[in-house]
This record gives C-alpha cells, sequence and structure tokens, in this order.
C-alpha cells in the first residue's frame, strides 16, 4: 500500500456537549480507494466535512502530507466533495453547472471549457450537457455531482454515499465510475452503507463504531480478523454489540473486539 496521506490524531469532535467522535485515529493511503463503515449516526459524513473544513476538530489534528489542514489556507482546493446530497443548480443545464462551479473554483475560461467537456465525457453525461439538472434522474445528477467536484482537479475526491438510492445496474456503473478516477491517480475516500460494493474497490477499509476507529485494514484481513466470509458479516459481529457496548468502558469495549476477532 503506498505512503500515508492523510492522518487523523487524536481528533474529537462535539457540538455543544453533545460528543460525535471521540480519539479518532486513522490513515488514508495515497492513490487509493479507502472506505469508511459505520451504522447511520456513527460520524461517518463528520469525518468528511472535517477534512474538506466544514468542520473543526473540537481537538486533535489532521495531517495532510503531515502538514496541518488548519494551517494550510489552500488546503481546501486539494479536496473535492461530492455529497450525498448533491451540490448543483437544478435551475441550469449540466454545462451551466460545470462552468459556473468552474468559475467559483477560479478555473481559467481557456482551460474551463476544455476541462467541464472531458468530464461530461468521464461521467457520461455528454449526450444531456443541454438538460437542466432538475430533470436528470438520481443516477445522472450523482454523475454531476461527481464531475463538479472533479472541476478544479483536486489530490483527494472524497464521496459521501455515492451510490445510495441507485438500482444494482446505475450502482455498478456508479463503482466503474470511480475505478476509473482512481486510476489517474486520484485518492478516493468513501462513505457507504452497501458493504459489498467496499469489498469490490476499496484497497482499505476503516470501521467506526461508538464514536471511535475500531478496525483498519484491507478488506482481507479484516475478513480474516473475524473469520467472516464479507464485510457484512464482520459488520454484523461488531454492531450485534451496539446496545450492550454503550454501557461498557473504553477498556471493556476493547475486549470485547478482541474476542470478535478470535
Amino acid at each position: 500500500m503506498d505512503d500515508e496521506l492523510i492522518k487523523f490524531k487524536d481528533v474529537k469532535k462535539r457540538f455543544g456537549k453533545k460528543i460525535i467522535l471521540e480519539s479518532v485515529n486513522l490513515t488514508i493511503p495515497e492513490k487509493k480507494i479507502t472506505g469508511i463503515i459505520g451504522a447511520s449516526g456513527e460520524g461517518k459524513t463528520t469525518i468528511l466535512k472535517l477534512l474538506v473544513g466544514f468542520y473543526t476538530p473540537s481537538s486533535g489534528e489532521i495531517l495532510y502530507s503531515k502538514r496541518d489542514i488548519r494551517k494550510e489556507p489552500n488546503m481546501k482546493n486539494i479536496f473535492g466533495f461530492a455529497t450525498e446530497d448533491g451540490s448543483f443548480h437544478e435551475r441550469l443545464s449540466i454545462w451551466e453547472n460545470l462552468i459556473h462551479f468552474g468559475r467559483l473554483h477560479h478555473v481559467s475560461n481557456k482551460k474551463l471549457r476544455e476541462r467541464a467537456e472531458d468530464l461530461m465525457e468521464l461521467v457520461g453525461l455528454s449526450y444531456a450537457k443541454d438538460t437542466m439538472a432538475g430533470e436528470l434522474s438520481m443516477g445522472m445528477k450523482k454523475r454531476l455531482d461527481v464531475a463538479i467536484s472533479l472541476l478544479h482537479e483536486p489530490e483527494v475526491l472524497i464521496m459521501d454515499e455515492p451510490t445510495a438510492d441507485l438500482d444494482p445496474l446505475l450502482r455498478d456503473q456508479m463503482l466503474d465510475l470511480i475505478k476509473k478516477i482512481n486510476k489517474d491517480s486520484t485518492t478516493v475516500i468513501l462513505t457507504t452503507q452497501l458493504l459489498g460494493e467496499m469489498d469490490k474497490i476499496c484497497d482499505k477499509i476503516i470501521i467506526l463504531f461508538e464514536k471511535r476507529i475500531v478496525e483498519e485494514g484491507t478488506p482481507k484481513q479484516i475478513k480474516e480478523r473475524y473469520n467472516a466470509k464479507d464485510l457484512d458479516e464482520v459488520f454484523n459481529k461488531i454492531f450485534s454489540r451496539r446496545t450492550s457496548a454503550r454501557r461498557l468502558t473504553k477498556d471493556q469495549l476493547d475486549n470485547e473486539l478482541d474476542e470478535l476477532e478470535k
């Protein structure tokens, strides 16, 4: 696996008195696809928003190439973020959206038109360039959002639930698109609750449980640790103890997870 690109060091995030993440430690390799697994409400999206600077950590550090993200004013230009709900204007066409967001990212006029054409071809939307975004199917909207997130040629593409609400055929098409983007040396970080997809495309898996990271490794390594045939089985073994785990201390929870791995 390639060198470490991103590192979370004892990162905590709270909103008022509510703790969302507690002592999160993780690493993300360069030019690979990393998947973050966790049940709804575990804090997956919070991790992504900390990365792109929407949130700041309550404590701890987030490093990019060993540099503190908070101390780098242009760091946000390194990331592209494709959100679950989309971030485009429904009353603009596909082409107009790309031009609009390209200008917001300060892509030069000379380069922007060529970049927009290339991205429409990449995501398979060239034939619909003049279609209003609000008239697109769910799969087309997700592909448009990916194209917009890549306009400024980010080094890291972050995707929150990229296959949510898609049928099996469209999910496979999105997975193929993600692999194509990664093959162009772009580091990809994604979340999804469809664990079979993580098994198909991810080089590394990170499992978030009870506000902290409990597992990191390749899909094969994690399945072997839990003597599981697939990631769904791993997920079930960990999260089946979710209710009782909330009553355990950190050390007790560590012991419980060690037992599951045996």
